[in-house]
């Protein structure tokens, strides 16, 4: 393939994959819709349908849920049906598949972490209140996923497979393995954020509680969200005192009093196709939360102080689905203004409930949306894209692109008017406490649910006693699982909590770790 076509299409390739954390996660770059897509414009489209399939079903199981980064399905079906194509062989551009997606595993772990230089970069912007420049670092986050993926698409494609094979064989296996190690400590930062914004030091135990429960009884996170909400209610329910100061009612006034028009609303709909492109390993999507939110901030806040201190409050640590994310963009948007109106609202109830309904939502998207939804027509498409028949990537893509639609516009306007309504029948401070009491216990049992998920650091090293080796990781785990990701996240949030600027060191460290520990053999 001549230099300028190898250009093109590599640019091509590039804006496609992008899509997946840069803009809207479309689904256009799955191997499905990607691959017949690639193979029409390099003139066959039938080896586009049939390893695009072909890797679809590979890849079929392999997910990146929560915080996770398995081999990458979308370049290795691209690659893989370019290299098809190119060599006239399906079965070559199936076969490097895998190793293409694990190698991609590598870039996509460079992306997040270039990312976090531009969210601390935006910490700095909102400090000074400078919205269109932290608008502008976050929009950057585009632009580094599509470099990344614009060079190693050209590599790619430019010099073959054999430059794929032996990229991926020269690097040394102490500093892949080690960066894998740095980015499953570098969630603990952003664990640790959140323990000191929910007050840990009263709410401690229902973090054990959270930790406990995934820990010992291997719940997911919904399962411990649902634990908490019914904690919760349950705590609820026994303080409540027998002098009841009669039904709170919501005057029409109260009703009518908004802030936020439907404009402000769709501007966070469009905002929110790309609350992913500043994905990183600290926050995930916590400038991408906050981007969106502006509208509504800019709307409510005319005071700076008061702004930028919203600013600050939604670029804490968050992750969820990006098709459940606008649920709490609505609700979120309904207690700002509720703040905004001077109703008892205060930071922790915000934060709080954002937290709360962070796990749960994640649970629904993955499952139910990434899990199940996307998996049965992407089983389907494929199924009928192996045959050769062009209906396949169709009947997949259609459905998925509404989906997106229909959640990130119910789930933005119904989450407001949820908002709204909940917030309207809090006329005492006596509720708003048990509201702020009930998320605050729901978002703690979370994030020590999320510490066992998200939080990964395992030891290798092992010994010889009386003949019987013994793995030093296995003596740990019967003695005490995941000892060690709540060590380092309870060790965070212990530097954090003495200097918030310890942040930059937790980062180091975490890398540290990463990279010593494997070059040493302990991790």
């Amino acid at each position: 393939m001549s230099m300028i076509s190898s250009i093109l299409l590599s640019l091509f390739v590039a804006a496609l994959i992008t899509e997946n954390y840069g803009y809207g996660y479309w689904m256009i770059s799955r191997p499905i819709f990607a691959g017949p897509l690639i193979g029409l414009i390099m003139g066959d489209l039938n080896t586009g349908l049939i390893v695009g399939a072909s890797v679809e079903l590979m890849f079929m199981g392999v997910l990146p849920i929560g915080g996770s980064v398995p081999p990458n399905a979308q370049i290795a079906g691209i690659i893989g049906t370019i290299y098809a194509i190119e060599a006239h062989s399906t079965s070559l551009g199936i076969s490097l598949a895998l190793p293409i997606g694990i190698l991609a595993q590598f870039l996509i772990m460079l992306a997040w972490n270039v990312n976090i230089y531009l969210v601390h970069r935006g910490d700095k912007a909102i400090e000074s209140g400078n919205t269109k420049k932290m608008e502008l670092l976050h929009l950057n986050g585009i632009l580094v996923f599509f470099v990344i993926f614009f060079i190693s698409a050209f590599l790619a494609i430019h010099f073959g497979s054999s430059f794929v094979k032996s990229l991926n064989d020269a690097l040394p296996t102490w500093v892949s393995g080690g960066l894998s190690i740095a980015a499953g400590l570098l969630p603990a930062i952003g664990m640790a954020m959140l323990l000191k914004m929910m007050d840990f030091g009263r709410y401690w135990g229902f973090f054990l509680g959270g930790f406990v429960l995934a820990v010992y009884l291997k719940l997911n996170v919904l399962a411990v969200s649902l634990m908490g909400l019914a904690i919760a209610v349950g705590i609820a329910a026994i303080s409540k005192t027998n002098t009841t100061s009669g039904p709170s009612e919501t005057t029409s006034e109260d009703a009518d009093q908004h802030l936020l028009t439907r404009k402000d609303l769709w501007h966070v709909f469009w905002r929110s196709m790309f609350t992913m492109s500043t994905m990183n390993y600290e926050r995930y999507m916590s400038l991408g939360f906050d981007f969106a939110m502006v509208p509504v901030l800019r709307r409510l806040y005319s005071d700076k102080e008061e702004y930028i201190a919203a600013l600050k409050r939604h670029n804490e640590f968050f992750n969820c689905h990006p098709y459940t994310a606008e649920i709490v963009l609505g609700v979120s948007a309904a207690l700002e203004e509720q703040k905004a109106l001077g109703k008892p609202i205060t930071d922790a109830t915000i934060t709080s409930t954002k937290t709360a309904l962070m796990g749960p939502l994640s649970g629904i998207g993955d499952s139910i949306f990434k899990a199940t939804f996307m998996t049965i027509f992407a089983a389907i498409g494929a199924g009928l894209a192996m045959n050769g028949n062009v209906l396949g990537p169709i009947i997949f893509i259609i459905p998925n692109v509404a989906l997106n639609l229909a959640s990130r516009y119910l789930g933005i306007f119904w989450g407001y008017k949820f908002g709204v309504k909940l917030i309207g029948k809090m006329k005492n401070s006596d509720l708003v406490q048990k509201f702020v009491q009930g998320a605050t216990i729901v978002g703690m049992m979370v994030t020590g649910a999320m510490v066992v998920n998200f939080v990964i650091i395992k030891l290798t090293a092992k010994w010889v006693s009386a003949g019987k080796t013994i793995a030093l990781q296995s003596l740990l785990d019967q003695i005490f699982p995941s000892l060690l990701p709540l060590l380092i996240t309870l060790l965070f949030y212990l530097g954090l909590k003495k200097n918030k600027k310890a942040i930059y060191w937790l980062m180091f460290v975490c890398f540290v770790i990463g990279l010593g520990g494997k070059f040493l053999g302990l991790l």
